[in-house]
């Protein structure tokens, strides 16, 4: 079970028009996105926790105009 402060490293499988598909080793999942990504992109990406029964994940290796605290991804 991942929990807030996991760390994953993973790969960009697709870009939707308003989300990707990210793939972490045998699962992949589908996330709205914040943050520019392109296919074949490899991520590392940090468990932030859960709010109303979404995952909320920061993109780590990624420089980023928001601020440090915000969120890239919901899944």
């Amino acid at each position: 079970m991942i929990k807030a402060g996991d760390i994953l490293e993973g790969t960009v499988l697709e870009v939707k028009e308003k989300s990707v598909i990210l793939k972490f080793g045998t699962k992949a999942i589908e996330a709205s996105s914040k943050t520019d990504l392109k296919v074949g992109e490899k991520i590392k990406v940090k468990i932030q926790g859960w709010h109303k029964g979404r995952l909320l994940l920061k993109v780590l290796d990624k420089p980023s105009i928001m601020p440090s605290n915000s969120i890239d991804l919901r899944v």
